[in-house]
């Protein structure tokens, strides 16, 4: 069934394409795509018009979330009617439908070998954008090498490439399998790149940088968190050169752009805390920027973790959970509060031995966890910020910062709140990790 339902996603998907024929914009990568896939279409849609852009609300990627973002549908999950209903849309799109938006913002996410080709299958961009590759959905490859050969196999498929210069993989595989078409960003390669981000500076309500470039140096200013977000705005400068633009254009753009929830927005905690939001879910990269983005915030800030197991790390999940155990103990956080098994089993002895057992804490459920942060955010006094992160399913992180909000009205703005997924978690709370 499986098979027969991606065929007819993938016809149909292709007609869709063929009919109208948008300017697709495919971004792979490890961290970052859907945070770049945002900033992307807000860029596209100010140059544009906003209905002239599509992009997956729903954060889509991959052999399914590729043909129902071109659709223009959410995810049926089981339901065969709603499937029905997309498989009309999706011909109406295809075959009657005038309208259609220009520009096309798509995540090609894989996780399993095959899947590139699939999405490749369907559509060839007219830009790549070649995010950092990391470990992380790895467990079905045979090795890193082939994961990463199965995300490199994008580029050629595309007319045009915009790629992460800092990631000595990108680099190399460029530099042996040459591209007509190619702009680079960067903040750290010692190699020219096209783009630089220079002069960074993150706090708690805006970054701050300016884009080198051969012939002018422009400021940039943007309401998000975290230095490491300069990786996923730098490719919107490229995008700009690729279509003629001006690329001052862009600029006004970003002091308008609303940080995508759950993916390091910000909310208020209770007795003075800020609560940077990442609970959506937590890569080794995007947690590891995440600590770092921790230490670069001013001392008189208190600082705490509240972090879950990362998933889908095959065999480097040993490594990889120690790598975030050694970060954490170098930022030396007021108090660590842990989620899941692979935390426990990899990373709460090393913490608790060097930071102490009073600072240290491990729950199997995220609310009783969520509980415990805030009693520990009340025994501190001053402003303090708490960092939450972690990978999806069992782990629920979300849940838990309902526990500290200083305002319940904010879990609206949390993820999967949905009644599916809200019975969904209850489900599990109740049944497999009640205490």
């Amino acid at each position: 069934m499986k098979l027969f339902v991606l065929y007819i996603l993938r016809v149909i998907s292709i007609r869709i394409i063929r009919r109208h024929r948008p300017f697709v914009v495919a971004i792979t990568g490890t961290v970052g795509k859907s945070t770049t896939a945002h900033f992307l279409a807000d860029a596209l849609g100010a140059l544009y018009g906003g209905y002239n852009v599509g992009v997956s609300m729903h954060n889509y990627n991959g052999e399914y979330g590729v043909p129902l973002t071109i659709m223009q549908s959410s995810s049926p999950h089981s339901n065969p009617f709603l499937w029905i209903s997309v498989f009309i849309k999706g011909i109406y799109l295809a075959f009657l439908a005038k309208e259609y938006p220009k520009y096309l913002v798509l995540e090609y996410g894989i996780d399993h070998p095959g899947e590139m080709d699939f999405l490749t299958s369907i559509c060839e961009p007219d830009v790549s954008v070649i995010l950092a590759i990391s470990r992380n959905h790895i467990e079905n490859f045979e090795s890193y090498d082939q994961y990463v050969a199965e995300k490199f196999k994008l580029i050629p498929k595309s007319k045009r490439c915009i790629i992460n210069a800092d990631d000595s993989k990108i680099r190399r595989y460029i530099s042996e399998h040459p591209h007509e078409h190619v702009l680079s960003f960067g903040k750290k390669s010692v190699e020219p790149v096209d783009f630089r981000a220079v002069q960074v500076q993150s706090t708690l309500e805006w970054l701050v940088f300016e884009v080198e470039m051969s012939d002018v140096c422009i400021p940039v200013k943007v309401p998000v968190v975290g230095s490491h977000q300069s990786y996923n705005i730098l490719p919107v400068f490229a995008i700009a050169k690729f279509l003629d633009r001006d690329i001052r254009e862009i600029t006004s753009v970003f002091e308008e752009l609303v940080p995508q929830k759950w993916r390091g927005s910000i909310l208020h905690g209770v007795n003075d805390t800020t609560i940077i939001d990442g609970s959506y879910n937590g890569s080794h990269e995007a947690i590891a920027a995440g600590i770092e983005y921790l230490s670069e915030l001013p001392d008189e800030l208190s600082k705490a973790v509240f972090i879950g197991d990362m998933r889908e790390l095959g065999k480097d999940s040993e490594e990889l959970h120690r790598d975030i155990a050694e970060r954490v103990i170098a930022l030396a956080p007021a108090f660590v509060v842990l989620v899941g098994d692979d935390m426990k089993k990899y990373v709460l002895t090393s913490l608790q031995e060097s930071l102490g057992i009073s600072r240290v804490f491990h729950f199997a459920n995220s609310k009783i966890a969520g509980q415990r942060v805030r009693e520990l955010l009340y025994e501190i006094e001053g402003p303090k910020v708490i960092f939450v992160k972690g990978s999806q399913h069992t782990i629920f992180l979300e849940e838990g910062i309902k526990e500290f909000l200083f305002d319940m009205r904010d879990s609206d703005n949390l993820c999967r709140q949905s009644p599916r997924w809200l019975k969904k978690k209850n489900e599990y709370f109740t049944l497999i990790a009640p205490i």
